[in-house]
């Protein structure tokens, strides 16, 4: 633990990152990019100018879920493109036996389902981790994270 920081300091950095799980629940019932930013942008505004490290940590929790979001938008995108040319091939009738276009779009929403679970248990992990390092007062910089804020 670093014992630099006080408490107040390592909540706040902490829940910059918890800002980010509640965004992660709340984006899960409606999938929408760059909404699970907010969250964390509230608090990192609210308290950044109290340490640097809770600006810190406040601007690696936005740019990890600005980051996120940018992936998801990216899968989602390929997955209707993908969607979009199995339904086209069904309708001009390059596979004459409709079994098998129902079989590949059975699997491509069962494949989408099971990606999104994984992205989202992902991003509980980390946010999880990332928290806990901040209530002990170390800085933690996400994997995957594009830099937006500086």
């Amino acid at each position: 633990m670093n014992e630099l920081l006080d408490q107040s300091t390592r909540r706040w950095a902490m829940s910059c990152h918890l800002a980010g799980l509640v965004s992660v629940l709340v984006c899960s019932a409606a999938p929408i990019p760059f909404l699970g930013a907010i969250f964390p942008l509230i608090v990192w505004r609210m308290g950044r100018d109290r340490h640097p490290f809770i600006d810190e940590q406040g601007r690696s929790a936005i740019n990890f879920q600005l980051s996120m979001s940018i992936y998801l938008l990216i899968g989602l995108i390929f997955w209707v493109l993908l969607a979009f040319t199995t339904c086209m091939v069904a309708i001009s009738g390059v596979t004459p036996n409709v079994n098998i276009f129902g079989t590949l779009f059975g699997w491509l929403l069962f494949l989408g389902a099971i990606a999104i679970v994984l992205f989202a248990l992902f991003m509980i992990a980390v946010i999880i981790f990332a928290a806990v390092k901040a209530s002990k007062g170390q800085s933690y910089s996400y994997p995957f994270t594009m830099r937006f804020l500086q």
